[in-house]
């Protein structure tokens, strides 16, 4: 390939403005297939997002452009801004950071970007992720009786960004979170055993991995200090192959990403009544 990457995505950005492109079109058309597989799981069980981000679309092409180029700094600047002008928490997570994600990921299985660079790329996202939860947009103080929530990836995940904004949006809403990115069973074993969590979350996005998912979740149910933990699943081969679902022991598959705290409380308060 003899087109700098760099400026293929920069040129990817400056076509948004641009409907009658073609080679936009095709992106946009393929970014409608993966936006919501990445975040949610479409079940008829649960609700759906309430709002569309498109409005935020040209931005995360400039988010785009900033990650690949190393311009952190200048990404932070931007989306500072964009916060203090009133856009949300779930709109600069949701509609800015995970669509520029998922666009990287697009120019990643077109060759425009090396895995290295789409890597870094990402791995600055992950930056700036955090940067909207502890410095722009703050988790609430916890209560008096939080709930509790376990997060983690399949084991050997490489890709972790969806279950990371999974867990800012859970501490966002006031939930005690324990995110494990890249843990052991036994590390998790031992979070579960030692404390009383009311949930588990895992995050799958290689369905070759779910008989050991559903092996692993078995044994953190059984070896949990809660008889009635809740155990939610979620990721991006339960979006590709929902048949998958019936094959891994949770209680539910969340969708959309804003609603998942909502919803795994209410099926927390119904464990409880029940118990």
């Amino acid at each position: 390939m003899t087109e700098d990457p760099h400026d293929s995505v920069a040129a990817g950005a400056s076509r948004a403005s641009s409907p009658g492109s073609e080679q936009w079109a095709r992106l946009k058309r393929i970014l409608e297939h993966k936006i919501l597989p990445s975040l949610t799981i479409p079940t008829q069980s649960v609700l759906q997002p309430s709002e569309t981000w498109d409005a935020e679309d040209d931005a995360s092409d400039t988010l785009v452009a900033l990650a690949v180029q190393g311009r952190e700094d200048q990404a932070r600047r931007e989306i500072r801004e964009m916060a203090e002008g009133g856009l949300s928490f779930e709109r600069l997570q949701l509609g800015l950071l995970a669509r520029a994600a998922q666009k990287i990921g697009v120019l990643w299985e077109h060759d425009s970007l090396s895995f290295v660079e789409a890597t870094l790329a990402v791995g600055t996202l992950q930056r700036l992720m955090h940067f909207v939860s502890l410095d722009l947009h703050r988790e609430p103080v916890f209560g008096m009786t939080p709930k509790s929530i376990c997060l983690f990836p399949e084991p050997g995940a490489r890709h972790i960004f969806g279950v990371s904004m999974a867990a800012r949006f859970f501490q966002h809403a006031g939930w005690q979170v324990d995110f494990l990115p890249d843990p052991s069973e036994s590390a998790i074993r031992r979070v579960l055993s030692t404390r009383h969590i009311d949930a588990i979350g895992i995050s799958i996005n290689q369905a070759d991995a779910v008989p050991v998912c559903a092996e692993i979740v078995t044994r953190l149910v059984r070896d949990s200090l809660n008889p009635s933990i809740v155990t939610i699943g979620g990721g991006s081969a339960l979006s590709r192959r929902p048949e998958l679902i019936d094959k891994l022991p949770v209680d539910a598959v969340l969708a959309a990403v804003e609603f998942a705290p909502r919803q795994a409380a209410a099926m927390i308060d119904a464990r409880r009544e029940e118990g």
